[in-house]
C-alpha cells in the first residue's frame, strides 16, 4: 500500500437568448448535471446512514465484478472529512471557508446554470431534493480493437445516488421533453421491472457504441451509452452476477486503505492489459511477443482512494502484483538525508532503476516489432555505440530514487537523489556520460562547457549549454550538475541544489524537519 500527503470561481456569461434545445446539447447537459453534483463537495448534503464509511455506495450494486474501471465521489464529505477540509481551506487566507462549506456556494450554481439558453434546471430546485451526495462513473469494458474502421466506444455508464425517486422522475421527465421538443426521439423499454428511456441512434455516426440512455431506480439515476449498458447493469442488480463490490481484491485490499474517503476508484488492470494484447494480435502478433514480459509485469487490480486528514489531502493506493499477491506496504528511504529542508516538494520510490530497465527493454522490444521504426531504432543504437553501452546499463545501478523542488529564497532549485546500489558501477557510467559531453564541448558550435569544483571532498562536475542570442526565444544558459557522493548521486538542473545537498548535515535536512517527521509518521508505514 502507498500513501502519499499532498499538502477559483468563474464568472458566467450571459449569451444571447434563443429558444430550443439541439440535441447535440445532451452531453453538454450530462456534464452540467455532472457539474451540479460536484458543487456537493462544497454543499452540506445527507449522508446515507446504515453504511460503513469504507463501504461502496449503492451504485456500485450494478456494476460487474469484472468491471473494467469504477469511480465513485462522496460529495457528502462524510464524518471527519468537512472539517479537515476546512482545516485545510483555512491555510488559505483567500478562501472563506464558512462561505464554501455552506450554500452559499449553491447560489452562484444556480446563477451558472441560469445563463444556459434555455435555462432548463437549476441546482436548488431541481437537483438537490433528490441528490444523496455519491456519483459514480464506470467502463464496464473497453473493448480495443486495431482497425481504426472497427473502434466502438467503451460500455460507460454514470450513476447518480437518489434519495427521494419522485423529485428524481420529474427532474429526468423534464429533460427528456425538452429534448423530445426540439426534434430528438425517445423510445421506451421495460427491463427487470425499470423503465429504460434510450435516445434514438444517428444513423451518421459511425463509430459503434454511440448512443444514450437512462433508467431511474429507487436508489439511483443510471445515465449510459447505450440501453444494453443498463440491461447489464440492472441484471447484477437483480442478482445475475457478482458485483464489483463483492470481489475479493478489492475487499483484501480495502483492508489496506483508510477506512474515511472521499474518493476511490478501482481499475482491473488484468482485463485492460488483456484487452490491448487481443487487438496488439490483430494488428501485430510480434508486438504483443514483444511486450509480453513488460505486460505481465503489471498489476493485475488497484484500489486508490482520496480524502481529508487533519490539514492534508491524502491519497492511498494498493494493488495486488501479477501472482496474485499484494505489492510490498510501504518502506522509509533515507534519501531525504540528502534533501535540502526548504523541500516543497518531495517524494520517493524503490527499485527505480529496475523500472527503467523494464521500460527500456519493453521499448526496444517494441520498436524492434515495427518496422516503421526501424531508423528510431538505428538511431538509438548509433547513441549507444558513442556512449559505449546499452542504455540499460546506464540505469541499472539505480536503487530507491527521490525527486524534490523548491525555493532557496532567491531561486528555484530541482534536483534528483539517486542511491547507488553499485557505487562502483555507477562511477563508471556517470564517468562515460562526461567523456561524452567531454567530446561534444571540443566542437564550438555546440556551445556547450563543461567545468568541475569540490565541495568538500565530492566532485561536482556542471555542464552548461549556452542558448543562441540570435534565437527568437532566447533563454539563459542551461545548467546540469551532478556528483556522486558515497552511495549517493546527486542530479541537478540549475545551480541551487548539488552543492547544497551535499553540505547538508543531518540537522538541516529534510528528514530532520519536524513538518517531514510528522507527515512520515502519520501516513508513512501504513
Amino acid at each position: 500500500m502507498i500513501s502519499t500527503p499532498v499538502a477559483t470561481e468563474p464568472q458566467p456569461t450571459t449569451p444571447e437568448p434563443t429558444t430550443g434545445i439541439s440535441r447535440l446539447q445532451l452531453a453538454a447537459i450530462g456534464a452540467v448535471v455532472a457539474l451540479a453534483a460536484g458543487i456537493g463537495l462544497v454543499l452540506g448534503l445527507t449522508v446515507l446512514s446504515g453504511r460503513g464509511e469504507s463501504a461502496l455506495g449503492p451504485s456500485a450494486a450494478y456494476v460487474p465484478a469484472d468491471a473494467a474501471i469504477y469511480m465513485e465521489a462522496r460529495l457528502d464529505l462524510p464524518a471527519g472529512q468537512r472539517e479537515s477540509l476546512r482545516a485545510i481551506l483555512e491555510r488559505f487566507p483567500a478562501a472563506d471557508a464558512d462561505a464554501i462549506l455552506t450554500d452559499a456556494l449553491a447560489t452562484t450554481l444556480d446563477e451558472a446554470l441560469a445563463s444556459m439558453t434555455p435555462a432548463l434546471f437549476d441546482y436548488s430546485s431541481d437537483i438537490a431534493p433528490w441528490f444523496d451526495g455519491r456519483v459514480a462513473m464506470s467502463l464496464l469494458e473497453f473493448p480495443a480493437s486495431a482497425d481504426p474502421m472497427s473502434m466502438q466506444l467503451p460500455a460507460g455508464a454514470a450513476m447518480f445516488g437518489v434519495r427521494d425517486a419522485a423529485p428524481a422522475g420529474e427532474f429526468a421527465g423534464r429533460l427528456r421533453e425538452a429534448l423530445e421538443a426540439n426534434g430528438s426521439e425517445f423510445t421506451s423499454t421495460d427491463h427487470a421491472g425499470v423503465t429504460i428511456w434510450a435516445l434514438e441512434a444517428d444513423a451518421s455516426m459511425p463509430m459503434a457504441g454511440v448512443g444514450f440512455a437512462y433508467a431511474l431506480t429507487d436508489d439511483q439515476l443510471l445515465l449510459a451509452n447505450g440501453p444494453e449498458t443498463l440491461e447489464t447493469m440492472l441484471d447484477v442488480h437483480a442478482g445475475n452476477g457478482d458485483t464489483i463490490a463483492q470481489r475479493e481484491e478489492l475487499r483484501d485490499l480495502s483492508e489496506h486503505l483508510p477506512p474515511e474517503w472521499v474518493g476511490v476508484m478501482t481499475v482491473d488492470a488484468a482485463a485492460l492489459v488483456e484487452q490491448m494484447s487481443s487487438a496488439l494480435e490483430q494488428g501485430s502478433p510480434a508486438m504483443v511477443e514483444a511486450f509480453g514480459a513488460y505486460l505481465e509485469s503489471v498489476p493485475s487490480f488497484v484500489v486508490t482512494t482520496i480524502g481529508f486528514e487533519d490539514d492534508a489531502v491524502r491519497f492511498d493506493g494498493a494493488t495486488t502484483m501479477p501472482d496474485g499477491d499484494l505489492a510490498p506496504s510501504n518502506s522509509r528511504r533515507d534519501l531525504a538525508a540528502s534533501i535540502p529542508a526548504d523541500a516543497i516538494f518531495f517524494a520517493d520510490g524503490p527499485a527505480v532503476g529496475q523500472s527503467l530497465v523494464q521500460s527500456i527493454t519493453g521499448l526496444r522490444s517494441a520498436l524492434a516489432a515495427d518496422p516503421a521504426a526501424e531508423l528510431t531504432l538505428q538511431q538509438i543504437q548509433q547513441m549507444e555505440a558513442a556512449l559505449g553501452a546499452n542504455l540499460e546499463d546506464f540505469v541499472s545501478w539505480i536503487g530507491s530514487g527521490a525527486i524534490a523542488g523548491g525555493w532557496d529564497g532567491s531561486a528555484p532549485w530541482f534536483g534528483l537523489a539517486l542511491e547507488a546500489s553499485d557505487p562502483g558501477e555507477a562511477d563508471r557510467r556517470l564517468g562515460q556520460l562526461r567523456a561524452l559531453v567531454e567530446l561534444a564541448a571540443m566542437d564550438p558550435s555546440t556551445q556547450v562547457e563543461l567545468s568541475t569544483a569540490l565541495v568538500g571532498d565530492v566532485e561536482v562536475t556542471t555542464v552548461s549549454v549556452n542558448s543562441d542570442p540570435m534565437a527568437v526565444f532566447a533563454q539563459s544558459n542551461f545548467v546540469v550538475q551532478y556528483a556522486l557522493d558515497g552511495g549517493t548521486a546527486l542530479i541537478g538542473v540549475g545551480e541551487g541544489f548539488v552543492s547544497r545537498a551535499l553540505k547538508v548535515t543531518p540537522g538541516d535536512s529534510l528528514a530532520g524537519a519536524q513538518r517531514f517527521t510528522a507527515a512520515v509518521d502519520r501516513f508513512g508505514d501504513q
